[in-house]
């Protein structure tokens, strides 16, 4: 691959969001539920409603009025009444203190550090979280520069997000620029509205009319394309 600048994007391509995930949900049930429902039936009703906030935001809505409902979204499907705010501070606060990675992510950076290359952290998330898991980890000495979405106020596939990038490197082109990411939706759509190549790390098919300029199924695969 001849590109120059490689955007990253962090959670679940890199970072193992996953992980932090699961465990800040359980905590967040143990802690707000009262009524006898079980958490798969509880996270099912999470993930539908959580899914649909995502797209709001993606969409250009403002993400924190819309974060601080959906656990009190969730639990209002059982009947129960809960402080939003609150559970979604909780919630966060399990997040922040995440450092899984994902295996062969810090072993990729380095290399593509050491090859000299331009590496830009591209992530739809809160400011303060995610450099905190980049603090964390290790990986912000890897980054020229780290976007977020919330502090920039556009979120990816917006292509005022990638403006936002192709600023920052005015000496180049679109096709100086990939884009890697795990989410069809967010991460190809948005390099796809920026007119620049990208990568879709998953394992999964799709029929969508959304098509990456390359697909992996694991970040040794990347390696093996961008190394």
């Amino acid at each position: 691959m001849n590109y120059t600048c490689y955007i990253f994007d962090l959670d679940d391509t890199l970072l193992d969001f996953k992980a932090g995930e699961e465990k800040g949900l359980r905590s967040v049930f143990s802690t707000f539920h009262k009524q006898p429902v079980p958490f798969e039936d509880w996270l099912t009703n999470y993930h539908e409603i959580n899914q649909a906030t995502w797209q709001q935001i993606e969409a250009g809505a403002l993400a924190q009025p819309l974060l601080d409902t959906r656990f009190a979204k969730t639990f209002a499907t059982f009947g129960q009444a809960i402080d939003g705010v609150a559970a979604e501070a909780h919630f966060r606060q399990v997040l922040d203190t995440n450092d899984a990675i994902l295996p062969g992510s810090k072993e990729l950076l380095a290399s593509l550090a050491d090859k000299g290359v331009q590496l830009i952290a591209g992530t739809n998330g809160k400011t303060a979280t995610q450099y905190q898991r980049l603090a964390m980890t290790g990986f912000d000495r890897y980054f020229q520069h780290i976007v977020i979405s919330g502090e920039i106020g556009h979120a990816k596939p917006s292509r005022a997000f990638f403006d936002h990038i192709f600023h920052l490197y005015p000496q180049y082109q679109p096709s100086d620029f990939i884009m890697i990411g795990d989410s069809l939706q967010s991460d190809i759509a948005g390099a796809k509205q920026a007119q620049i190549d990208s990568v879709w790390l998953t394992n999964q098919t799709t029929t969508s009319a959304i098509k990456p300029t390359y697909q992996v199924a694991s970040l040794a695969e990347l390696a093996e394309i961008l190394l």
